[in-house]
């Protein structure tokens, strides 16, 4: 159950649609990686539930692909010490969640992030993903 649960949600955010009003020339860069957690993200993580399931993170931004299918939608993401879609989950550990923003609104504390190694939970649903990064 655990499992459809997963992917359920990475199928969600994955369909996602763009803001149609959203005109080209609006599109924000990618940013500058700007801390030592946003440095480690960095790259191709495999979903250990799922290992056709991977999300790539490049600077400021991630994209999901299934099946080495990559989806169009680019997820703008920062790290920061507070959960900014539910407004009251703060904590004095730096750079401990991903906020991501625009149509895919969510947030992930991150409960383990090393060079091989990525555990997120996913704080409006209480889930947890893991990751392997890719090499």
């Amino acid at each position: 159950m655990k499992l459809y649960t997963i992917l359920f949600i990475l199928l969600f955010i994955s369909c996602k649609q763009p803001n149609p009003k959203i005109e080209r020339s609006e599109k924000k860069e990618v940013a500058k990686v700007t801390s030592e957690t946003q440095e480690k993200l960095q790259g191709t993580w495999v979903n250990l539930a799922d290992t056709l399931s991977t999300i790539t993170f490049k600077g400021n931004t991630s994209k999901n692909s299934y099946s080495g299918l990559e989806n169009d939608t680019e997820i703008f993401f920062t790290v920061d010490a507070n959960c900014k879609t539910t407004g009251s989950v703060s904590t004095s550990e730096p750079d401990s969640y991903i906020n991501t923003t625009g149509t895919a609104e969510e947030c992930y504390y991150i409960k383990t992030l090393n060079e091989t190694t990525l555990e997120l939970q996913l704080m409006a649903q209480n889930v947890t993903l893991q990751f392997k990064k890719q090499r």
